[in-house]
């Protein structure tokens, strides 16, 4: 991102990406800072014209200009011009925003001081000056409150000299002086500001003159105030809101405690200390600050007790009058801090009785922890996330310098990743960088790739040291569940997980990781969901005992094997089932009541089953590496994750070779198979093939009449009807032969559809008739939903309307039912097909709409166009083709044409490469229409050529005559003129 500042407070100074920008003297400067007086709003012409003067043309012509050396940031409105640029990119807006002494840092002269703008000095440079000595007297009294007053007479000397009657320097002034016991000066100081006021102004000193005068003729030689805080850090950088939401909670009459808590690293006393100093001004009488210690390393927690020794020695109560109870001190604790404004930080608390008796009855309280106090009373509770990457580079940046991290910007953003986005890991890094100028940013980045705990250590600063003193505080049985989770390599993990790593129930795992939450030692994604941070995972990991690891990881791997199989039997009740590798059984199991369910559950955990598979290919757990995926696969099928069945059931395949089980290998064999037919890779017959030769050797009549559905599926695209019809009748035939009721379903359905492909509507409805029968009595309704939708569609092609519409609603109402949305929605984007063709187009714009309605809320997408990339990324070629059929009739239909033959030759193009020839005549036939209507005789000719003879390939009657028209109207002569 570029870095880019504009100075007004002296000379003009223009920086953009550390290049110094010179604007000529003149019109232009004029222009510049007006715009920057209001950066990103519109400023009129007719103002900028009064302060250039000369007209409108001119001043077009000093915009211009200008533009010449500001590419890019001066745009023109209708009623003006805006210069593209953020306040905090401004000085004269950034001043306001800043601690005084940062603040008074960006003065650097008169402001405006070479504008050459009359105008702009008198309307701005006063009210400027004011803001500035007004903060300049707030940084006085920052220094005044931290003793510095023999620093300060000089200084004070100099300004009040410059600024004869700013009774606020006097004031300040007689305070110094009176603080290094210089009584006289102070006195003669005074009586020179009271002669001057009453000389010049007629008037008598004022409330702060007076107080000041007062405390030197009493002789008020009290302690100054007490602040205890440590300095602020130079480097601090984000944390803009929370930052905000510190400074607001601001009390009222009686105690305000704010409550700062975050995993170790985050940056709570940094944060704590920066309000602290913010806020001091508002507290004038203390600031004090306590370390309680409880996540010190070889410091035992501070008790209660000797806490309120320290504060009440550092309120300045003799030894002698502090009581030696507890209750005793807290209630003179309190009775100190009544009349005081004070503000107290209690840093690295460790729970709520350590605090609570540390509260006083009035001021403000922060108190910092690594665990949610949850039980503090009247809190105001801020709990600390990592930095955004953009702060997590600024506070790198803070460290090594801007220049050094702007020279590999990537590797700088993957450096910050790599920490984490964790400050003291940002910190620890920058610290080691800047001592090794010798290191790039990619050695820094191929170190932290490696071992990322034992890189990030500095002095005493460690990151993995940090974790240990939080993991010390747990008890044992938190640790163990902390140490083997560590070992799951997914996303995120919910209480069932949790139960089965340690081999307790639901409720008490689920108790123990919300107490490792409130620890900050896990993190909750969403309700029920937990995860780690990457460090602590890390550190989870490397805390694992060598002789638990074993089992804990079998634990991990049974728990996604188990579910998964359980899943499996829900979603396809009619498949054969393995003998699983399941050896430690859950107390209280995962069950699926519904289709809807078991597809939500697998859904959820995808990624992680990904995972526990890579960890079982990797550990040597072979049996789980290739059950799972066999398991996941009719998942993986119907939600259209290709790319992913693709990975898995290789991982399987390769496992097998480990096991030297001849069966699992042909189930692997076939599945992969399977997987490669829908990613339409050739080297799907070749896998299965030496599945079919494996299952007749091991004598598995099911696998092989499985496997021979899948390589008649193959034959059927590739229009080998012959061949594919002779692989579902010998599938069949086995099925039969075995008794096995929703596999002989399977290939009935099969065989009908090669007879609707090959014309015969009739044999075709008696077989997928059949199908569904067979599936009712089995009660698998997602099956069942697909095969209603074939039958919808042979009726559509026999011309009976009423009946294919009414098979729409049916087959719709089947998959709501089964809870697969994707088949749903894959089923609407036929029908609405199917409609359009009928002629019903306000039935087919209103699927269309909802289907594609549909998609993006269920895949959470913000459009159609990022569906498409979703579903190209998880390569769902089927999906890709139904979303783009769907976005050519939903523009088609809404009068869009040029769009609709954008999408549809999208979707021919995608129809052809994956050699979907069902939709190749439909898309045509809808090109050849929508050429016809734009005018394009020849594109509309060729595209009804080429439909007639794809529907001709389908022999089915209904297609052929709709191809045959669009031809005939593509190639009818134009009516006369």
């Amino acid at each position: 991102m570029e870095v880019r500042s504009f100075g007004l407070l002296g000379p003009l100074d223009v920086v953009l990406d550390g290049r110094h920008v010179h604007i000529p003297p003149g019109k232009r400067r004029v222009v510049l800072a007006a715009l920057l007086l209001r950066p990103g709003q519109v400023v009129g012409v007719d103002e900028l014209v009064e302060l250039v003067g000369g007209s409108r043309n001119a001043l077009q012509t000093t915009v211009g200009r200008l533009r010449e050396v500001l590419p890019g940031l001066v745009l023109t409105k209708p009623a003006g011009y805006l210069l593209d640029v953020r306040p905090d990119e401004v000085d004269v807006h950034r001043f306001d925003r800043l601690e005084p002494r940062e603040a008074l840092a960006l003065w650097r002269g008169r402001p405006f001081a070479d504008i050459g703008s009359d105008a702009l000095e008198r309307d701005h440079v006063p009210a400027l000056t004011e803001k500035y000595l007004a903060t300049l007297e707030a940084r006085i009294e920052q220094d005044l409150r931290a003793g510095e007053h023999e620093q300060l007479v000089p200084e004070l000397r100099s300004l009040t000299g410059q600024h004869p009657t700013r009774e606020r320097m006097w004031a300040q002034l007689i305070v110094a002086l009176h603080r290094c016991d210089r009584q006289t000066e102070a006195l003669q100081a005074y009586d020179d500001i009271r002669g001057r006021l009453a000389a010049e102004l007629g008037l008598d000193p004022g409330k702060d003159l007076q107080k000041a005068h007062q405390q030197v003729l009493t002789a008020d030689n009290r302690p100054r105030a007490r602040n205890d805080l440590p300095g602020d850090i130079a480097d601090f950088a984000g944390r803009a809101s929370d930052l905000d939401e510190i400074l607001a909670a601001v009390p009222s009459g009686c105690v305000a405690i704010t409550a700062i808590d975050g995993m170790a690293g985050i940056g709570k006393t940094t944060i704590a200390v920066r309000a602290a100093h913010r806020l001091a001004a508002r507290f004038p009488d203390a600031q004090l600050f306590v370390d309680l210690h409880s996540y010190t390393a070889g410091v035992e927690p501070r008790t209660p007790s000797d806490a309120l020794l320290a504060l009440l020695t550092a309120l300045g109560v003799p030894a002698q009058d502090i009581p030696d109870g507890l209750d005793a001190r807290a209630a003179r604790w309190r009775a100190e801090m009544a009349h005081r404004k004070a503000l107290v930080v209690l840093d690295n608390a460790g729970s709520t009785s350590q605090v609570r008796p540390l509260l006083p009855g009035t001021g403000l309280v922060l108190v910092t922890s690594r665990r949610r106090l949850v039980d503090l009373d009247a809190a105001h509770t801020i709990s600390l996330d990592v930095l955004s990457e953009e702060d997590s580079l600024n506070l790198l940046a803070s460290i090594i310098g801007r220049a050094k991290l702007d020279q590999d910007l990537d590797s700088a953003r993957e450096i910050v990743r790599l920490c984490g986005y964790l400050p003291l890991a940002v910190r620890i890094v920058g610290a080691r960088w800047r001592t090794r100028p010798a290191w790039s940013a990619q050695d820094l980045t191929r170190r932290l790739t490696g071992q990322r705990l034992s890189e990030l250590t500095a002095g005493e600063r460690s990151v993995a040291d940090a974790f240990a003193l939080s993991y010390q505080q747990l008890t044992a049985e938190q640790q163990r569940l902390f140490r083997r989770l560590g070992l799951h390599t997914g996303e995120d993990f919910d209480a069932h997980l949790a139960a089965a790593m340690i081999g307790t129930t639901r409720v008490e795992a689920e108790r123990l990781l919300e107490e490792l939450l409130d620890a900050h030692l896990v993190q909750q994604k969403e309700n029920g969901r937990y995860r780690f941070h990457d460090l602590l995972a890390d550190h989870a990991k490397a805390s694992v005992e060598a002789d638990e690891k074993t089992e804990a990881v079998t634990r991990l791997l049974d728990h996604y094997l188990r579910n998964a199989a359980e899943a499996a039997d829900v979603l396809n009740p009619g498949r054969p089932r393995i003998h699983t590798a399941v050896r430690y059984e859950p107390a209280d199991p995962l069950r699926f009541a519904t289709h809807a369910d078991a597809v939500a559950w697998l859904e959820k955990e995808r990624l992680n089953l990904k995972a526990a598979v890579y960890l079982a290919a990797y550990q040597g757990h072979y049996q789980h590496a290739w059950q799972i995926p066999h398991l996941i696969a009719y998942f993986l099928l119907m939600r259209g994750y290709g790319r992913e069945r693709v990975e898995l059931q290789s991982l399987a395949l390769a496992a097998t070779h480990q096991l030297g089980d001849l069966k699992a290998r042909a189930e692997a064999l076939r599945g992969l198979g399977s997987a490669y037919m829908e990613d339409s890779d050739p080297r799907a017959v070749q896998h299965l093939h030496q599945a079919l030769d494996l299952m007749r050797q091991i004598k598995d009549l099911r696998g092989e009449a499985s496997t021979l559905g899948v390589l008649g599926i193959i034959a059927r695209e590739r229009r080998e009807l012959d061949k594919a019809m002779e692989y579902f009748q010998r599938g069949l035939t086995l099925m039969r032969h075995i008794g096995a009721r929703t596999g002989e379903a399977n290939a009935l359905h099969n065989i009908g559809i090669v007879y609707a492909e090959r014309g015969e509507n009739d044999q075709a409805l008696v077989h997928i008739e059949k199908s569904l029968e067979l599936l009712t009595a089995h009660g698998d309704v997602r099956s069942c939903a697909m095969v209603l939708h074939d039958i919808g569609y042979v009726h559509y092609n026999e011309f009976r309307d009423e009946e294919a519409v009414a098979f729409i609603g049916r087959t719709l109402a089947a998959y709501r039912e089964s809870g697969d949305w994707r088949g749903g929605v894959m089923a609407m984007a036929d029908f609405g097909y199917l409609l359009y063709a009928m002629g019903r187009l306000d039935q087919a714009r209103e699927m269309v709409r909802a289907m594609l309605r549909q998609t993006r809320e269920s895949m959470r997408q913000p459009d159609d166009e990022s569906v498409l990339s979703a579903m190209t990324k998880v390569r769902d070629r089927q999906g890709g083709i139904a979303i783009l059929i769907s976005l050519a009739l939903h523009a088609e239909l809404n009068g869009r044409l040029d769009a609709a033959v954008r999408y549809a030759q999208r979707c021919l193009d995608l129809v052809r490469h994956n050699k979907r020839s069902w939709g190749e005549a439909r898309l045509l036939i809808q090109l050849s229409g929508l050429h016809h209507a734009l005018g394009d005789t020849a594109a509309a000719i060729r595209c009804g050529e080429e439909a007639v003879q794809a529907a001709e390939r389908l022999c089915q009657r209904r297609t052929v005559d709709r191809a045959k028209q669009a031809l005939a109207t593509a190639s009818a002569p134009a009516p006369p003129a």
